[in-house]
């Protein structure tokens, strides 16, 4: 069989290309045909292209059903063209692969994109016209829309991989070098100037502030080599590799004075599953960032706890706003200064007392840049006002006896300006946008229009920023823990906990049939209880989620010291979180008296009122006392069931070996969710147990002493 790399360089080709293309437009002319029509326009029989289609190349039309007649779209006629030429030029079917067309399309795309880059370049092509100039709009959306994923993968593997190398080193600019030819030798690389030898190699690179870029260069160098140091992707500590030899072709490039690494197993492995499809998908990263592509930048600046980096987005974005003003007769911009200021903390965007500047616009000859910082004493000025009243603040008249000191500080004359909230349809502002003029009503109703767009385009970009800073945060503890999601909730058991204790009770019963009878069976017993938070759902609505997800958390906690202070003589229980409000706990040779006994107790010990922390995300965030809500009248229902392990016995042998364990696990949670909606229906506050005379829930509540 010939290989896929000798198909690839016949598809290279410039007059094989041309042929295809031929055929193809030929093909497109058509729009969908029948099979003998097909089969003329190719100059191939019926019975070829029916044994195309057994091969799998083709994958025509059939209206009437699986015996209707053969309609080829425009699209099986391209991937036809390709066939044929394979066909004519010795190649026989089984050499073909069934993606034949996208391999096609990957080859294509290289060559128009190189196309267009000559042309920008006034290189003046063959044919006068580019190969991507020729294709219908349909045709490159569909074409952007192929390398659409792998231009967002490539960017955001690159990025992620770099965040896990540098956790441990805030601030730090790093780098990752993929050689992508298979002749390289990555581990004879032990310099920065050996880098070189690499030939084609793929790049990423993460900034002090947080922002990446992703770039594909025909050799890796740098300018001034000494200011950096290259690293093997291995496990390693404190700088010192843990393994004979790395064994991966991955670099990571470190600025000189940057700490030792320290990598664990579990991070490599993550990266190098991670980027493993870029160096199986070479044709692709070509695509995406190869010729006549631009270098992908993920533009991810810290605005909000570091004020060391400016970010040339939104100072371009203020630099934009200047030019949107236009200019005077004598080439003066109608307005001076731009600026875009936000809060210094995220979670409080409408404290004035932190309200900082954060991009301003670059003309330095018009109005003198400020240092970035905190306008703390400026608290009577329309970005504040504006924040706060989520209003534009238009002043179009500023008289000269106005006190704006920050102003003339700037030695600006300021006639008018305009202030205007970033965001706030939805929530809180994000920041304001804050324009002056030297002249009196510069901002008409045009004008405000305008910078409403802008404002929209600055909350885009505040809103990403953040995201991927968020994505980024506390990588080394999802690789380290990758079962936790909420950490909220990481010091509880999970569902998945509680699946496997109940499997684990339960594979004993069904190995050992036969070993002993029942009668070891008789005296053993497991018990459950559910509880869920009554009215859960309104108190949501009413709280907000965040809130509530604190109070299930202090629920939990509440259940937990109880059954470390009341529980002592069951080592055995155990509480697990199973989901939203609900929570399960296991009670090994606990008896149903005895576990009704238990919920009861709980259910009075986990009444209101609660003390909670509106702001709280994490676990280990320090509590405001300003944003302490107390909740009152919070009760919660409680299920009760409880098993005999003969019981639990004679229901495995009910069901098939196999799926007995799961079924009998089903059927235990099954009657829990079942108790809490009864407790939900009675109205809350309840105990509801298994009861084995009635064989059915009822409301247990504890007998009167007399």
């Amino acid at each position: 069989m010939r290989s896929k790399q000798s198909i690839q360089e016949h598809l290279q080709k410039a007059d094989v290309q041309e042929r295809i293309l031929q055929n193809i437009h030929k093909g497109r002319d058509e729009a969908t045909v029948t099979i003998s029509r097909a089969a003329e326009l190719f100059g191939i029989t019926e019975n070829k292209l029916r044994d195309w289609e057994e091969y799998g190349f083709l994958n025509p039309l059939r209206p009437g059903g699986p015996k209707g007649r053969r309609l080829y779209t425009p699209t099986e006629l391209d991937k036809l063209a390709i066939i044929r030429e394979l066909i004519n030029a010795g190649y026989a079917a089984s050499d073909i692969p069934a993606d034949i067309d996208k391999l096609w399309h990957t080859i294509r795309s290289l060559a128009e994109l190189e196309m267009a880059s000559n042309a920008a370049n006034h290189i003046p092509s063959l044919t006068g016209l580019s190969a991507v100039d020729e294709l219908s709009i349909n045709q490159r959306i569909h074409q952007g829309r192929d390398e659409l994923f792998w231009s967002f993968y490539i960017a955001r593997a690159l990025r992620l991989a770099l965040k896990l190398i540098c956790e441990d080193l805030p601030n730090t600019t790093a780098g990752l070098i993929l050689p992508l030819s298979p002749t390289a030798n990555a581990q004879g690389v032990q310099r920065i100037e050996d880098l070189e030898t690499l030939g084609e190699s793929l790049v990423g690179w993460l900034s002090q502030s947080g922002s990446s870029h992703t770039l594909l260069t025909s050799r890796p160098w740098f300018q001034y080599t000494s200011d950096f140091r290259v690293e093997h992707l291995q496990e390693m500590r404190a700088g010192i590799s843990q393994s004979e030899q790395a064994c991966d072709q991955t670099l990571i490039i470190l600025q000189r004075e940057t700490s030792p690494l320290t990598l664990s197993r579990e991070v490599v492995k993550t990266i190098q599953r991670l980027l493993e499809p870029l160096y199986a998908e070479v044709e692709h990263v070509r695509a995406s960032l190869g010729p006549g592509a631009r270098d992908s930048i993920d533009p991810a600046t810290d605005l909000y706890t570091n004020m060391n980096h400016e970010d040339a987005v939104l100072n371009g974005l203020a630099d934009m706003v200047i030019r949107l003003g236009g200019t005077l007769r004598t080439g003066q911009p109608r307005w001076r200064f731009c600026w875009i200021l936000l809060p210094r903390d995220i979670s409080q965007p409408a404290s004035m007392s932190h309200l900082t500047l954060r991009a301003q616009n670059q003309d330095a000859f018009y109005t003198p840049r400020l240092p970035l910082a905190g306008l703390d004493k400026y608290t009577s000025y329309p970005f504040i006002r504006a924040l706060y009243s989520r209003h534009i603040i238009y002043e179009p008249n500023i008289p000269a006896s106005d006190t704006q000191a920050i102003l003339r500080d700037l030695d600006v004359p300021v006639r008018s300006s305009i202030a205007m909230p970033i965001s706030g349809e939805d929530g809180q502002p994000l920041g304001v946008l804050h324009v002056a003029s030297h002249l009196r009503d510069a901002f008409s109703k045009d004008d405000q229009r305008l910078l409403r767009v802008i404002c929209r385009m600055a909350e885009e970009l505040l809103k990403t920023y953040w995201i991927r800073q968020q994505v980024a945060q506390h990588m080394g503890s999802m690789i380290k823990n990758p079962a936790v999601i909420d950490t909220l909730f990481e010091g509880f058991a999970s569902e998945y906990d509680f699946n496997q204790s109940v499997e684990g009770l339960l594979k004993p019963l069904q190995n050992n049939r036969g070993k002993g009878g029942k009668d070891k069976l008789n005296d053993k017993v497991v018990s459950f209880i559910a509880l869920d938070i009554d009215k859960y759902t309104s108190l949501t609505n009413k709280y907000g989620e965040r809130l509530m997800r604190n109070l299930t958390r202090e629920v939990g906690l509440r259940i937990q010291e109880q059954i470390r202070t009341f529980f002592k003589e069951y080592p055995e229980c155990q509480l697990y979180h199973i989901y939203a409000d609900r929570f399960f706990i296991l009670l090994k040779n606990t008896s149903l008296e005895q576990t009704r006994e238990h919920a009861e107790r709980l259910r009075i010990g986990t009444m209101g009122p609660y003390k909670l922390d509106a702001l709280r995300v994490f676990a280990d965030q320090q509590s405001r006392s300003e944003s302490l809500i107390e909740m009152t009248d919070i009760t919660m229902r409680f299920g009760v069931t409880s098993y005999p392990y003969s019981k639990l016995d004679e229901i495995l042998r009910e069901h098939a070996p196999e799926y007995a364990i799961p079924e009998v696990r089903s059927i235990i949670t099954s009657a829990l969710d079942v108790a809490l909606v009864k407790g939900q229906i009675d109205g809350g506050n309840v105990v509801i147990s298994w009861d084995y005379e009635q064989r059915n829930f009822i409301r247990w509540s504890p007998p009167k002493v007399r």
